[in-house]
């Protein structure tokens, strides 16, 4: 076994883990539901009060380490930036746009704010 294969097996267990979580979530949504629940749902992934302490803060800051990572890279004739770059852009979309997006839909859902 390669050096690099125990730690691919860390990270597919840790990312079905995320992806059994994510399902728990969704299952809980998938009854009936206030908008005053709902809100405070979309909050645990982006609220704006806490833009990293979040889901999509937490994504954000693994995708900035992997853009780090990406960066240090060696590759085959081509420059590691170029990726570190496109990694960087979409740790920032989640952020400036998806959070965003989810700050005007809890803020319309319930208007308070606040965590319950």
């Amino acid at each position: 076994m390669t050096p690099a294969r125990p730690r691919l097996e860390r990270v597919r267990a840790s990312a079905g883990i995320v992806k059994l979580a994510v399902q728990q979530i969704e299952d809980e949504l998938g009854g009936p539901i206030d908008a005053e629940f709902l809100a405070d749902t979309l909050r645990e992934l982006f609220d704006e009060a806490d833009t990293k302490g979040g889901v999509l803060g937490s994504l954000n800051q693994l995708l900035t380490m992997a853009s780090r990572a990406a960066a240090l890279t060696p590759l085959d004739g081509e420059e590691p930036e170029s990726a570190a770059c496109a990694i960087d852009e979409a740790a920032a979309f989640l952020l400036d746009s998806a959070g965003m997006h989810l700050h005007l839909a809890t803020s319309t859902l319930h208007p308070q704010g606040e965590r319950s």
